[in-house]
């Protein structure tokens, strides 16, 4: 293609990705954007985009490509059409027809949020103020870890739960899967720890809260799981605050402490 002087090489890249009879460009964003919401793409390992490594559902693929272009790439609407679906609605919880399953969508497959999402939702949870190295003070600094613009605000706690170095623009840079460092990190490591003790904190703030004790748990819940307790499980919380009567900001900090490491505050599902 001959460029005349004077005109943007990059606006024509961008009209020839966005052509209409480009089917490669349409079908990479459909297809990680549907990776994004599942946390696995309709083409698998993401962005392998070749004629040995198929699609698990071609069609699938090809409907939200021409959807996404029928909507003059409108990325909204895609979001908007992958979310109401029904398979983006479906349970994580398996049955006899879809328990091996691993790559048609028959259920929702649970997946652990990212690291500075869970790092965001710990602060928010213990009611502590995020603290990153290398923040500057003003009233625009970040204030959330999913705010930072880069990897070069120091935390452990990021690091530790698979934050990319951003070395290359591979998507594989971020780890997703749980081990060992981050169960003991959120265990026993002294950030977390500062968190659930400090002064001013969730633990500290419900102790001195004159509400009843089962009120109290139902609000701890609601922050950690978006749910109220069970019967079960408030029943559980009352007996252990029972114990720290002349401590309650002890059991409280105990509580949200078992919340922080369930399953159900970690993983999407």
């Amino acid at each position: 293609m001959d460029i005349s002087p004077g005109t943007d090489p990059r606006s024509l890249l961008a009209d020839w990705l966005t052509a209409k009879d480009n089917p490669f460009f349409a079908r990479a964003v459909a297809n990680r954007y549907w990776a994004h919401f599942f946390g696995k793409g309709i083409v698998d390992p993401l962005d392998d985009m070749r004629l040995t490594n198929p699609a698990s559902n071609p069609a699938l693929l090809d409907a939200l490509a021409k959807e996404l272009v029928d909507n003059g790439f409108s990325l909204k609407q895609l979001v908007k059409t992958i979310c109401k679906s029904r398979t983006y609605q479906l349970s994580a919880e398996p049955n006899d027809t879809n328990k091996n399953d691993k790559q048609n969508f028959a259920r929702y497959y649970p997946r652990r949020l990212s690291a500075e999402v869970i790092y965001d939702a710990v602060c928010q949870v213990t009611a502590s103020p995020a603290g990153f190295g290398g923040v500057p003070s003003d009233a625009n600094a970040p204030r959330r870890a999913i705010m930072l613009p880069d990897e070069s605000f120091a935390s452990y706690f990021l690091d530790v739960f698979g934050r990319p170095q951003r070395i290359s623009a591979c998507e594989c840079e971020r780890v997703g899967e749980a081990n060992l460092a981050q169960a003991l990190h959120l265990l026993n490591s002294d950030e977390i720890q500062g968190m659930l003790s400090r002064a001013g904190g969730r633990a500290d703030l419900l102790a001195k809260d004159k509400r009843a004790d089962g009120e109290k748990i139902d609000d701890l819940f609601l922050r950690a799981f978006g749910r109220p307790a069970t019967a079960d499980q408030k029943k559980a919380a009352l007996e252990h605050l029972s114990k720290h009567e002349k401590d309650k900001k002890v059991g409280y900090e105990n509580i949200l402490w078992a919340l922080l490491n369930t399953k159900e505050f970690l993983f999407v599902q």
